[in-house]
């Protein structure tokens, strides 16, 4: 399966609102919601614009998107990332294969040394994926682990 990234552009803005809609994504995100078209406009422009502190990837496999990655910048040298795909191509190798090269891309085109992850206490498979990347268990935040990746 031949897995590449691409940095998110207009072209990709209804593939994220889609993908940010499916129940078992936004499940476990912070907004435990379905995400308006207005609010995920609102939200995505500033990122393809670059006038976010963010750097979002499409993961494709071939030509077809079925996932992203994105990395909020924070102060001191510090990204927190997230991730989501398709539930189709999940447990497929596909995350992990996709982290190990958006991070490789961070470190070459950011000055970041540590990346952050935070996962809610109930999604194991989440927790066990980060593990598997080398994140370490940081502390908790009632609902959420935090997890840290020192590069």
């Amino acid at each position: 399966m031949r897995i590449s990234l691409k940095k998110a552009d207009f072209l990709d803005i209804e593939f994220l609102w889609y993908l940010r809609n499916q129940p078992d994504v936004y499940k476990y995100s912070r907004k435990n919601r379905a995400a308006s078209w207005k609010e995920h406009i609102d939200w995505i422009l500033p990122i393809i614009l670059g006038t976010a502190p963010k750097d979002l990837f499409v993961i494709k496999r071939g030509l077809l998107p079925i996932g992203q990655i994105r990395f909020d910048c924070l102060p001191n040298e510090k990204a927190e990332i997230s991730i989501s795909i398709l539930k189709e191509f999940r447990r497929k190798g596909v995350g992990l294969k996709s982290c190990k090269k958006a991070i490789n891309l961070l470190k070459k085109t950011k000055k970041v040394k540590i990346i952050l992850a935070e996962v809610q206490k109930d999604n194991i498979s989440s927790q066990k994926f980060f593990e598997k990347l080398k994140f370490k268990l940081k502390g908790e935040k009632v609902e959420w682990l935090e997890y840290i990746l020192k590069l």
